[in-house]
């Protein structure tokens, strides 16, 4: 089983989703985005990490909201999701090709990708 972590990142009562780029396994996929654990990093760095890589923006992680497990046939994920604060940076696409700030109420809109779907019946 692989361990992610996912952040839940929200301005002005919307939720940062952002799609999976072509080249990138589940392409057109939207999720909550974060990425693997590295060796010896906590889940909140490997989020703060995965953030500033994947988006070039600096945050904060904060509370944990959920984690569930999800099969995806050839592989087990462990997804655990946190609240994380967005501090600086201007948001860059590198493995999403779209990025959006969607109210709860329309995330159910959004393709997510499976194990994401849990996350958002959580919120």
């Amino acid at each position: 089983m692989i361990t992610v972590v996912a952040a839940i990142i929200k301005k002005n009562n919307a939720y940062f989703l952002a799609r999976r780029a072509a080249h990138k396994d589940h392409a057109g996929k939207w999720e909550f985005p974060g990425g693997k654990i590295n060796m010896g990093e906590s889940p909140e760095e490997a989020l703060e990490r995965e953030l500033f890589e994947e988006f070039g923006v600096v945050t904060k992680t904060g509370k944990h909201v959920a984690t569930r497990q999800y099969d995806y046939g050839t592989f087990q994920i462990e997804l655990m999701a946190f609240e994380v604060t967005y501090i600086e940076g201007a948001f860059q696409l590198t493995d999403h090709d779209q990025i959006a700030w969607v109210p709860l109420e329309k995330i159910k809109q959004y393709d997510l990708s499976e194990a994401d779907v849990s996350i958002y019946k959580a919120l």
